[in-house]
């Protein structure tokens, strides 16, 4: 078969909270076309958000579940699959269980995914349908069955995240006692999402335009309100959605399933997610609601079948992964003109280390975030700055890095002044073999850079980088005493050469 008639199959299996989802689809010339769309209902979420485990009965349904999505999957030829699991599956205390059993009972392997990952592919996806003016100024939010993500997009970038730990079924199962026997149930869900997004005033962008919202909820918002809808897209005018807010608030879930004929599943989730819209709508000067029939699966397709166009958008994410550290930076007061110093040799040496390291573009992002980064500590206390910094990064969201990458990125501000790499410490040995030697190379080189400005005086702005056998040399030119950078140097390269097997050497060379 020529190329350009070539046809790619692929199919993703999402186990949700509330649901599993299969999803399958082909990409011919230049489109991908779905094949099949299928959803059953199992509430997984139910089990983990009550108990905190999920019940064995449901472990067997959502096998028999699979092997039905296998069958219509096989019968289409397919053999690219993935199949992930978010919130319900991920928060289980027996977890590792549920995997094992799946594993023996259908031979499928689940990739489990954290929950700033979920919402980074969607946003991924989100940021490449989006028009550009809707881009320049836009809270982009996906509400989830266990936690609500939310993303400020300002001149077509992403420089805040944040994710929420509340979801329209964890409030249903959290409140459903509460929902039952209140008449004003509204007030206290009205009141208990404000404690979580008072503080977001401070942070998401004065002015900010639009509100574009994704996620299984809104479609059956759009639905009822008979939102119009342009492309994968329902616009919902503000004023309808507050109408038919104020009305289904006043209604249990029982009234809303039989007045909108919907089930009793939907029925249950419909208020918690619609006052969730109702109270991040307030943020934005939004005329109309955004509507995205975007789901987690079909951002996994679209890379699955798109692999190089989705290469681009990561490429290009990226710069929102540095933007996003920088503000953290800023907020903390750290010294611009050090770390930004700091990242460019940083950068330089990597680049130069390519044949020795073995890294890629990824890892030289980490690197780049934790040069802006490491000194953020100092913020709270100058005293031990480097656990700080790791502290604060740890606990923070940035974007475009999933909660592995932010952990890496906090081991690396850690130790870029403190001893190095040890396996008697707790944050270092937590992580596997491959991430514990992929953060002793990121140290070894950021621990360099961060020598050479150890002034924090930018004594020189351009170094020369050489690799030979048995040394890295880095030549600075400069008439400046330099004792205080070639003493730190001196420290920080001990650790690089026990990582690398080649010294790293200094040399001073006079401005003529």
């Amino acid at each position: 078969m020529p190329k350009k008639d070539r046809i790619e199959l692929a199919a993703v299996i999402d186990i949700g909270s509330s649901e599993l989802r299969l999803k399958s689809a082909q990409f011919s010339k230049t489109r991908i076309k779905y094949l099949e769309s299928l959803i059953y209902p199992l509430g997984l979420g139910r089990d983990t958000f009550n108990t905190g485990k999920i019940g064995f009965d449901k472990v067997d349904k959502a096998c028999e579940i699979l092997r039905n999505f296998l069958m219509i999957i096989h019968e289409y030829g397919i053999t690219n699959i993935r199949v992930i699991a978010t919130t319900a599956v991920r928060e289980a205390t027996n977890m590792d269980y549920f995997l094992d059993q799946v594993k023996i009972k259908t031979g499928l392997n689940i990739s489990v995914m954290d929950d700033m990952e979920e919402k980074l592919y969607i946003y991924k996806l989100l940021t490449r349908l989006l028009k550009d003016d809707v881009k320049n100024s836009a809270l982009m939010v996906h509400i989830g069955s266990g936690n609500i993500g939310l993303s400020a997009l300002e001149g077509g970038r992403i420089q805040f995240t944040q994710n929420i730990k509340v979801g329209s079924l964890r409030i249903s199962e959290l409140f459903g006692d509460i929902q039952e026997y209140s008449s004003e149930f509204y007030i206290v869900l009205e009141e208990y999402l404000h404690s979580f997004t008072d503080m977001l005033e401070t942070v998401i962008p004065e002015n900010t335009k639009h509100f574009v919202v994704s996620g299984t909820e809104i479609a059956t918002v759009s639905e009822l309100i008979g939102a119009a809808k342009k492309g994968v897209f329902h616009m919902i005018p503000k004023d309808k959605f507050l109408g038919f807010y104020q009305e289904v608030k006043m209604k249990t879930t029982e009234c809303a399933a039989a007045d909108y004929r919907i089930t009793a599943e939907k029925s249950e989730v419909l208020f918690p997610a619609m006052c969730i819209f109702h109270n991040l709508l307030r943020f934005t000067q939004a005329e109309k609601i955004i509507a995205a029939e975007v789901m987690l699966s079909d951002a996994i397709l679209y890379e699955m079948l798109c692999p190089q166009e989705f290469a681009s958008i990561n490429k290009d994410f990226g710069k929102n992964t540095l933007l996003s550290a920088m503000a953290l930076a800023k907020k903390c007061e750290a010294m611009e003109s050090h770390y930004k110093q700091v990242e460019n040799f940083a950068v330089k040496i990597f680049d130069k280390m390519k044949k020795l390291h073995g890294m890629g573009a990824r890892e030289k992002l980490l690197l780049q975030t934790a040069a802006i980064l490491h000194d953020i500590g100092k913020f709270i206390n100058l005293s031990h700055h480097y656990r700080h910094s790791y502290e604060i990064i740890i606990g923070t969201d940035i974007t475009g890095l999933n909660q592995l990458e932010i952990e890496i990125v906090a081991n690396l501000a850690m130790y870029h002044a403190y001893q190095a790499p040890s396996p008697s410490d707790a944050n270092y040995t937590r992580l596997d073999l491959y991430n514990r030697v992929l953060v002793s190379k990121l140290t070894a080189i950021l621990r360099l850079a961060d020598a050479l400005d150890r002034s924090h005086a930018q004594k020189f702005d351009e170094i020369d980088v050489k690799i030979t056998d048995d040394e890295l040399l880095i030549t600075i030119s400069t008439d400046e005493n330099i004792d205080l950078e070639q003493w730190s140097f001196q420290d920080k390269g001990a650790f690089f050469e026990e990582v690398f097997g080649i010294k790293a050497v200094i040399r001073q060379k006079k401005v003529m």
